[in-house]
């Protein structure tokens, strides 16, 4: 199969770098958006370009191929999780709650990029991506923060409660969890993720 042919952007030397990260960034959104819409084998690169109103030669001059494009996507952005790094530990749960709700449109549509890790996890190059950038955020930059044992297993336990609280609400829209104020919810995630912030009490 021959590679699509690249189009080069049209742009003054001043504005390309600005011009580029604006055009990956509408590439992303749009297969995204997409990919949660009809599923990653509904979705082609000539419709991700024609929704972000761009060339379909430039899915290829930025990510190289449609799977890369749709890790990228399905994987979420690099700043996402940023406070995973950062936030007081106690606040942690509840920051990772309000990412989740936020990306929850009022009509129940589940936009967050953990749709896109279900409908991309059949896939072997956006799983290895997903899987990458999960124990990158997890593993890597709340991992060590934890005090006591497991404190991998429970990073990642964290991320797993997360990502179900946003799939049922947000993907299939099961009715409690779609009917939940936001302070509910806000009170059993941070009872919940509790013993995986502070550890199992020591036993006798």
């Amino acid at each position: 199969m021959s590679e699509m042919p690249v189009e080069k952007e049209q742009t003054p030397k001043g504005r390309r770098r600005r011009d580029a990260a604006a055009t990956q960034a509408a590439l992303l959104q749009a297969a995204r958006t997409l990919m949660n819409e009809r599923g990653i084998h509904g979705t082609s690169t000539r419709d991700v370009a024609h929704a972000a109103g761009v060339n379909q030669g430039l899915v290829y001059r930025y990510f190289g191929s449609k799977e890369k494009l749709f890790a990228e996507a399905a994987a979420g952005p690099d700043d996402d999780s940023s406070f995973l790094a950062t936030a007081p530990l106690s606040e942690v749960p509840g920051l990772l709650l309000d990412t989740v709700l936020e990306r929850i449109g009022a009509s129940g549509q589940h936009t967050h990029h953990l749709s896109g890790l279900l409908s991309g996890a059949q896939n072997e190059a956006i799983r290895d991506v997903m899987r990458d950038r999960i124990e990158k955020r997890f593993g890597e930059a709340l991992a060590p923060r934890l005090t006591g044992p497991d404190a991998r297993l429970r990073a990642e336990l964290l991320a797993a409660l997360i990502a179900g609280i946003g799939l049922f609400r947000g993907k299939i829209g099961t009715a409690a969890l779609v009917s939940a104020e936001r302070d509910e919810l806000h009170r059993y995630v941070d009872a919940l993720a509790a013993v995986l912030i502070d550890g199992l009490p020591e036993s006798d």
